[in-house]
């Protein structure tokens, strides 16, 4: 098994697409990730491969001095595999280099999600309430 991890192009913009729509209940368009990918200079998407199959990614927007984080996602044939370790190892060494923070919303039932941010020094620093739809809050988390 061989897994890169690095920052996606034009050509993998409907792999990407797939595993949005298998992963939330509202997904990106192909156009917007598209957008993300070629057309915006401050949003950009890091993917791990799999043997030359996108197993996962996160999408990110760069304010100022901090990343946003926007999505993560595994597709599910991958899942168990550390993929979001893999991606989380290539953005967080990327934000140390360029001395940004890191910023994230993640619901507050996702256990699995949370857990994850925390092991890389995700410090929850506020909350939305129905951020996610009615009873389904988030917590708003930094990374410095």
């Amino acid at each position: 098994m061989k897994k890169i991890t690095r920052i996606a192009n034009k050509k993998d913009v409907d792999a990407i697409y797939e595993i949005e729509v298998e992963n939330f209940e509202f997904p990106w368009s192909k156009n917007s990730i598209e957008n993300a990918i070629v057309k915006d200079d401050l949003q950009d998407i890091i993917i791990t491969e799999v043997d030359r199959k996108i197993a996962g990614y996160i999408s990110y927007m760069i304010v100022f001095d901090e990343i946003h984080i926007a999505n993560v996602a595994v597709k599910s044939e991958f899942r168990g595999q550390k993929i979001s370790l893999d991606l989380f190892d290539f953005l967080t060494k990327m934000a140390d280099e360029k001395k940004l923070k890191i910023t994230l919303e993640v619901e507050e039932k996702n256990k699995i999600a949370f857990n994850l941010y925390r092991k890389y020094n995700f410090k929850i620093l506020g909350k939305r309430n129905d951020y996610y739809g009615i009873d389904r809050d988030a917590y708003i988390m930094w990374r410095e």
